[in-house]
């Protein structure tokens, strides 16, 4: 099996390949999701695989911002109609290189309530000469930024005009669908022609004809416009960057004269488009690019600080210092640059989250309360299972007003769930500017509240049977005396130790705690041969003394209020046998 796995793991590599198998929820968004297998050999792409496999990152960050959405929306198709796909992007390494990649999906079913999906990640080589005329439009960097304000600026549009007026004729410059990028211009007789020139069907062809002429030869193309007037003429050239076919060109002309003077100007025609295109693969692809890449750097950076912040918050998690929330929540603000992040917990009363734990400021204020009652309920449930985001494009004056007080411009929220119920919210807030979250910065904060999440979970000795709350059950377990745990609200018994369990003879848990001890009855509760105590309260400690009916027997009742290891309300009772 090694020798296969390892022969496997050549040949991936050989193939510049990847695996990767996601696990998905049904019904869930496909944003929500799993790494459920990944291949050895992602570092080739740039992808760092222990922290794939730490769950700090998933194979969809690493696609380059403008292409992830995109890919999630192919994604998301593909798990409802249960088809498989392929898409192209660019991955972003933590290497700094991007890469072109194509990512194919097989969908595969798992059962009822989970699907897989196995994607291929392909690296694709581009080669200039090997690349065919259907790949260089689509995936040449250079065309990605090329559009309709590149040839819409006043110097370029200029020089179109000032050409074709020389020698009186129409001038015009389309895409490569053939729609206009910039006004044509031209004597005014026939102006009106060039608007939907080749929107309509049966111009298309055209088009295509001279698109394609005008790609196989070196010279403009010269030929009739076949629209009934014989003495229209075209000549096209196309505009090319680094060989990849930006935009056409084209002269016409409509009668005799310009038919001749079309002839003379098409033998220019061909190295002004050289000139022009040099000049905007100098000024404007070059300036688009450093700019791309100036933006591409910043991301990486901060990706980076992110990386180094996760990692030296991780240890924290298991950490008994009081100080780590508040150190856990200024870290986070430090790397997302806002005015508040802060804790707010859910109230055990009156079950509202309105209590602010722990908070950093930008100016050590402590921040407003937060509304969540102004939300719609649909809303608060969302809110409560997966976190809310809100910035200058969604803020509306209505959670402006309502939920933040005017208070904030922008805010993430992320809900701290344990044992699946909602006890907490981490807030992070930028009230002094507009702002808009990118999502690096809303994974990161994402990430956090994972983190904070955990960490609570840990005081709370809540994680998977160990810390001190589950020690303290363990502990219960223990005792010789009867005793259980029953929610405050309901009196439905949330533990009950094993001298309770083996003096019924069947685990109590889940059952109705009044099945043993009736509530609201202790005053007036006798028994033959003891005299009536009336309960004696101390600190929230009653005790008082009954028949137990179950038992057959008369014991001493103790209630003690706790905080059971959800955060809710619970009542501790302890039955001893009466000794007088």
């Amino acid at each position: 099996m090694d020798r296969i796995k390892t022969y496997l793991g050549r040949a991936l590599e050989m193939t510049n390949s990847c695996v990767v198998v996601m696990k998905y929820t049904k019904d869930e968004p496909v944003t929500r999701t799993k790494l459920e297998f990944i291949s050895e050999n992602v570092q080739q792409l740039g992808m760092n695989l222990d922290s794939l496999k730490g769950g700090f990152r998933l194979p969809k960050d690493y696609i380059h911002p403008e292409d992830r959405n995109g890919f999630i929306d192919a994604v998301s198709i593909a798990a409802e109609t249960q088809t498989d796909f392929t898409y192209r992007v660019r991955l972003v390494g933590d290497d700094g290189v991007i890469r072109n990649v194509d990512v194919s999906s097989q969908y595969m079913d798992f059962d009822a309530d989970y699907y897989l999906i196995e994607y291929v990640f392909h690296e694709i080589i581009l080669q200039k000469e090997d690349l065919t005329e259907g790949q260089k439009k689509k995936k040449d960097s250079a065309g990605a930024v090329i559009t309709k304000d590149v040839f819409g600026k006043d110097d370029l549009s200029e020089i179109f005009g000032i050409f074709a007026n020389s020698y009186g004729l129409y001038s015009t410059v389309v895409d490569q669908d053939g729609h206009s990028l910039l006004p044509p211009v031209g004597p005014e007789a026939y102006l009106g022609h060039y608007y939907d020139m080749f929107e309509r069907p049966e111009n298309q062809e055209l088009f295509d004809t001279i698109k394609r002429s005008a790609l196989m030869q070196d010279q403009a193309v010269y030929m009739e416009l076949e629209n009934g007037n014989p003495d229209s003429r075209v000549s096209a050239v196309p505009l090319m960057v680094n060989g990849v076919h930006l935009a056409t060109w084209m002269l016409c002309a409509h009668d005799k004269s310009q038919s001749a003077a079309l002839r003379i100007a098409s033998r220019v025609q061909c190295r002004l488009a050289e000139l022009v295109s040099g000049y905007i693969q100098r000024t404007v692809i070059s300036s688009r690019r450093n700019q791309r890449e100036k933006e591409l750097e910043k991301l990486l950076e901060f990706e980076q600080q992110q990386k180094a912040v996760i990692s030296k918050l991780n240890p924290m998690i298991h950490s008994d210092d009081t100080n780590s929330i508040h150190m856990i929540l200024q870290e986070a603000k430090n790397v997302l640059d806002v005015d508040y992040a802060f804790l707010m917990m859910r109230n055990g009363s009156t079950g509202s989250f309105g209590t602010i734990e722990d908070y950093v400021s930008f100016d050590g204020t402590r921040p407003k309360e937060i509304n969540f009652e102004a939300f719609a309920e649909d809303e608060r449930k969302n809110i409560a299972e997966e976190g809310y985001v809100v910035d200058q494009k969604s803020m509306t004056n209505r959670i402006r007003v309502s939920v933040f007080q005017g208070f904030a411009r922008a805010a993430i929220i992320y809900p701290i769930r344990i044992n699946e119920k909602s006890i907490g919210k981490i807030v992070f807030l930028e009230t002094r500017r507009e702002r808009i979250w990118t999502r690096s910065e809303i994974v990161f904060a994402e990430m956090i509240g994972q983190i904070m999440t955990e960490h609570i979970s840990y005081k709370k000795g809540m994680r998977n049977g160990t810390g001190s709350g589950r020690d303290l059950l363990e502990l219960f377990h223990q005792l010789s005396i009867h005793m259980f745990i029953k929610a405050k609200d309901s009196g439905r018994v949330l533990f009950s130790n094993t001298a309770l369990n083996r003096q019924l003879g069947f685990d109590f848990v889940g059952q109705d705690s009044r099945r043993i001890v009736p509530e609201g009855k202790e005053e007036f509760e006798s028994y033959p041969g003891t005299l009536h105590e009336k309960p004696v309260e101390k600190k929230g400690i009653r005790k008082w003394r009954r028949y137990i009916n179950e038992f057959s027997g008369i014991y001493d009742v103790t209630e003690i209020p706790v905080e059971w290891i959800d955060g809710s309300e619970a009542v501790a009772v302890l039955l001893r046998i009466a000794q007088d």
